[in-house]
């Protein structure tokens, strides 16, 4: 499986770098992650669908052809984890390649919420934009552990 992470995001910190590649570490087997993080849109005269359309345009740039597109919206639909798992088994079917789209601070434009293949929503809370990576790559890796059927998630 080839997954793409595409985030709009500053540099981690060390502990989030650390934690990040802890889980990337325990997925090498499995799947192929790649993270790309996108510099936020800056400028003070910028409204929020000026931002949210030069961070969509660098998102764009990144996307594979054919690729299934997944996006992270807090309206978007609610999985548990062994849903998300079912959804991670039927991407990996694909044989596609798949790109999970991380938004800036405005978020993504409704307009890039309907190109999207999916829009799953990990809570209505909203988080840090470098802690929801985490979470990301930790759901993939539960979720790859319950369709080995290993003994991380019980």
């Amino acid at each position: 499986m080839r997954l793409e992470v595409i985030s709009i995001s500053n540099k981690l910190t060390k502990w989030e770098d650390e934690t990040l590649n802890f889980y990337l570490k325990q997925i090498s087997s499995f799947a192929n992650i790649n993270i790309q993080n996108i510099k936020p849109a800056q400028g003070r005269n910028l409204d929020i669908k000026e931002v949210q359309a030069s961070e969509e345009k660098n998102i764009l740039k990144r996307i594979k052809p054919n690729s299934l597109i997944i996006a992270f919206d807090r309206k978007g639909k609610q999985l548990n984890s062994l849903q998300f798992a079912n959804l991670t088994q039927e991407f990996w079917s694909s044989g596609k390649s798949c790109s999970l789209i991380i938004g800036g601070s405005y978020g993504l434009s409704e307009s890039f919420l309907e190109k999207s293949d999916y829009v799953i929503s990990f809570s209505a809370l909203t988080f840090p934009h470098k802690l929801f990576k985490i979470l990301l790559i930790e759901q993939i890796y539960r979720s790859i552990t319950i369709i080995k059927n290993k003994p991380y998630h019980k």
